[in-house]
């Protein structure tokens, strides 16, 4: 039996196919598995970028979805009450702050200083220092708390020209003030206060510190 289409029944035909294509295509949300991700190759610090510079929407990685996910208030999206993020910010995959041994029970944060690179970006860069911070009303026995200066390994990624922590306080002597005060201000003033600081060797030391050791 010969079989006929008509005008009705091939616009039909085609909407069908469209909207099959939009929630199979448009609709899927991109997962990724850094879990499995190396802290250090070729020689340098892997970063993932979870919120992009010039960004107010906090956004984290979630292991268990495997999915970039915006942190939720009230069912919307939380903002920074401040200034947007001055930097791009992420995590170096392969570490965790272990709460046995006092950390946050997060991998290592990561603020990666070069222009605005989309959400789950990973980058090869370079520990310039890390800050240690102290919450309003928790003050630990211990540094436990480490947020790692970077810049990109790639220096055609680099807006500043800074390789090493005496680099950066020489050349820049403002920007680490801005980037402290803003840490402390960003969840409400006063909510951290700098504790502590140390040199790009003192920032890779707490990296291999929290590395996760795989066999």
């Amino acid at each position: 039996m010969e079989k006929t289409f008509t005008p009705g029944s091939i616009r039909i035909i085609l909407f069908s196919a469209a909207l099959l294509w939009v929630l199979c295509f448009c609709g899927r949300r991109e997962m990724y598995d850094f879990s499995k991700y190396p802290a250090f190759s070729r020689g340098y610090t892997n970063a993932v970028i979870e919120i992009p510079a010039g960004t107010n929407r906090i956004i984290n990685w979630d292991a268990e979805s495997r999915m970039f996910v915006a942190e939720q208030e009230d069912n919307e999206d939380k903002l920074v009450d401040f200034l947007p993020f001055p930097a791009n910010y992420g995590f170096v995959p392969g570490t965790f702050t272990d709460p046995v041994l006092g950390g946050e029970g997060q991998p290592v944060a990561v603020m990666i200083i070069c222009e605005s690179v989309p959400t789950g970006t990973v980058m090869e860069v370079v520990p310039l220092l890390v800050l240690y911070f102290d919450d309003d009303n928790v003050t630990r026995s211990n540094l436990t708390d480490p947020v790692v200066i970077a810049v990109p390994a790639r220096e055609s990624q680099r807006v500043i020209q800074a390789g090493s922590y005496e680099d950066l306080f020489d050349d820049y002597p403002d920007l680490m003030d801005i980037l402290v005060k803003w840490f402390v201000s960003y969840r409400g003033s006063g909510s951290k206060r700098l504790r502590a600081m140390g040199d790009g060797d003192v920032a890779m030391k707490e990296i291999k510190k929290w590395e996760v050791r795989r066999l």
